[in-house]
């Protein structure tokens, strides 16, 4: 803390530093104001903001009165302020986006119960099929393997492999199919299809 003796020495160092930020404050605070709010589109409470911190950072300087253009350095300050808040504003807006999106993406008690059940249908109509057939869709599938590689590793050609394949996804599609159908006529689900 300042003892009060020092007091009037220290505002006896400074009045030319602080007349000279009034007068800067006073004669430019308006333009430069607009200037934010036209330049970078921020909003008046914005422009403020950024005009004030561009005259706290001015002022903050060891000599500001020996700036050469102190009009232009402010605007340049304000500028560079400017730029760096609509940056900040863009990096939170991303991470609200993101966020927003991880909190959608989160599945409801309804769609947990849809995703158990279609994985019960998929899981008995994997296991329902032909050993041989399940094998070569899980390879496919699961670890990620071309039609060639699955063929090479079992000695198979790759039509062979693709036939088994499209025949297990077919047995699966069928399977979620009557489920998601269930109780319909064929003549229903065809009308369906039409409309």
């Amino acid at each position: 803390m300042v003892s009060p003796q020092k007091i009037p020495f220290i505002m006896a160092e400074q009045p030319d530093n602080d007349d000279f930020i009034k007068h800067l404050y006073v004669a430019h605070r308006t333009e430069l104001c607009r200037y934010l709010v036209h330049k970078n589109r921020l909003n008046a409470a914005e422009a403020e903001d950024i005009t004030q911190s561009a005259f706290a950072k001015f002022s903050a300087l060891e000599r500001p009165q020996d700036v050469e253009n102190p009009r232009a350095f402010l605007y340049k300050i304000a500028s560079n302020l400017a730029i760096d808040f609509q940056r900040r504003n863009q990096v939170q807006d991303k991470y609200l986006l993101f966020s927003a999106a991880d909190e959608a993406s989160v599945p409801g008690p309804e769609q947990v119960t849809e995703g158990r059940q279609r994985l019960g249908i998929l899981s008995r109509a994997l296991w329902g099929m032909p050993k041989r057939r399940r094998q070569l869709l899980m390879m496919s599938r699961f670890d990620g393997l071309t039609y060639a590689e699955i063929g090479r590793q079992l000695g198979l050609s790759e039509s062979v492999v693709r036939k088994h394949v499209n025949n297990a996804l077919a047995d699966c599609h069928k399977a979620l199919f009557a489920r998601d159908n269930a109780g319909q006529t064929l003549k229903e689900i065809v009308k369906q299809g039409r409309t």
